[in-house]
């Protein structure tokens, strides 16, 4: 028999979402379990490798950064802050935050490890998922189970949905937002970090590609410093495919690049074996059915919501074919409102959603799935959740 654990909350998903969440929820006294698949925390921002966080801020970049959502996302951006050493920069018409996966994996370790009510199950997947009489919730995963009487589902897959049976939504393949692959390289010449050089590689690699010394995929490739002395980070959009058929072309392309950049730049004469990410940077799949759907016109708009709970800050980042991100940017430099019933189900009693697999529109969610916001939706929902039980349910109260 399945070993049988009972608490008020579970997480399902521990990326930037799941982890505001659980903690959000413990905080307010909350017995939460959160499981995550994989064998760390953070999503993105550690298993794919993401070096920025996008969606802390103002968007009126006429102003020094101001963050926008309080709480979690302001704590986790002083601590990444304290511990890189990193400012944020203007980029274009936005301001981000560079960030390190390895600071980022220590952070939410800390976060979580901190919330005594709090336990997390790494290397753990959910099979299956019941909802009782009472509107109590079992999750099995193997060799155990959870109960509990509210459920936040931030897998960025909407996977609660698929096992309960509820409504959830998808973009056309020929739409849908494309993957992202990411790697670095270490002992590296510090002019790879200069806007030049960025310009010079993207020019000497369409001359690979055009005489076939490299994929046609290293196309847009992109480079960013790290904040760690001598790391360079890059980032190569692919072709929409399955995540392991992503990461087969992730890694193929990152051996091409580095013998490449090893035979053509001094700069990387030296450069390490490449450090891969463990998963492709999806930015998009399932969506839940929420009580509201929200659209890119509200959030160009400006639309006002009397149950907002979070701000939206990044612009409608679309990355639907070969030629790049397109932008939209709101119709005023200032933040856009998030309502929670964007984070509710409107068909099951008690199950709750943030990050990713929000009800948003594709076009919506282009804005909405960054990191920053992440962290908002995520920190949202806890609190959601723990509402919806009311004091005298709480069990560790």
């Amino acid at each position: 028999m399945p070993e049988t654990y009972a608490v008020d909350i579970v997480v399902i998903g521990g990326g930037s979402a799941g982890i505001c969440a659980s903690v959000a929820a413990a905080r307010k006294g909350a017995s939460v379990v959160l499981i995550e698949r994989w064998d760390k925390l953070g999503g993105m921002g550690t298993l794919a490798m993401v070096q920025t966080f996008c969606g802390l801020y103002h968007p009126d970049v006429s102003l020094p950064p101001q963050l926008a959502n309080p709480g979690l996302p302001a704590e986790i951006e002083q601590l990444s802050r304290e511990r890189t050493g990193a400012e944020p920069v203007k980029m274009g018409k936005v301001y981000v935050l560079p960030q390190h996966p390895d600071v980022f994996a220590s952070i939410t370790q800390e976060l979580t490890s901190a919330e005594s009510s709090l336990d997390v199950w790494l290397n753990t997947s959910c099979t299956g998922i019941a909802q009782h009489p009472d509107e109590s919730f079992t999750i099995y995963c193997g060799e155990r189970s959870v109960t509990c009487r509210a459920l936040i589902d931030t897998s960025a897959d909407a996977i609660v949905a698929g096992f309960l049976g509820a409504t959830r939504y998808s973009t056309p393949p020929e739409k849908t937002q494309r993957a992202a692959f990411i790697f670095s390289l270490q002992n590296v010449g510090l002019s790879a970090a200069d806007e030049s050089f960025r310009m010079r590689l993207a020019l000497e690699i369409v001359h690979a590609v055009e005489a076939k010394e490299l994929s046609r995929l290293a196309l847009g490739t992109a480079c960013r410093a790290s904040t760690k002395h001598g790391e360079i980070f890059f980032t190569t959009d692919l072709d929409p495919a399955e995540a392991t058929e992503l990461l087969s072309q992730g890694h193929l392309l990152a051996i091409q690049l580095t013998e490449f950049l090893r035979r053509k730049f001094p700069e990387f004469s030296e450069a390490s074996e490449p450090q891969l990410a463990a998963q492709p940077g999806i930015r998009e799949t399932f969506r839940w059915k929420g009580c509201y759907t929200l659209t890119a016109e509200d959030l160009i708009e400006g639309t006002a919501f009397p149950d907002a709970i979070a701000f939206a800050t990044w612009p409608i980042e679309l990355r639907e074919n070969t030629k790049g991100p397109r932008f939209t940017y709101f119709n005023q430099p200032v933040p856009a409102q998030i309502p929670l019933r964007t984070l509710v189900s409107a068909e099951i009693n008690g199950v709750f959603f943030a990050g990713r697999c929000i009800s948003a529109t594709h076009e919506a969610l282009a804005s909405v799935r960054v990191m920053g916001t992440c962290f908002a939706t995520g920190q949202a929902a806890g609190h959601a959740a723990v509402d919806y039980l009311t004091v005298d349910k709480i069990t560790s109260a």
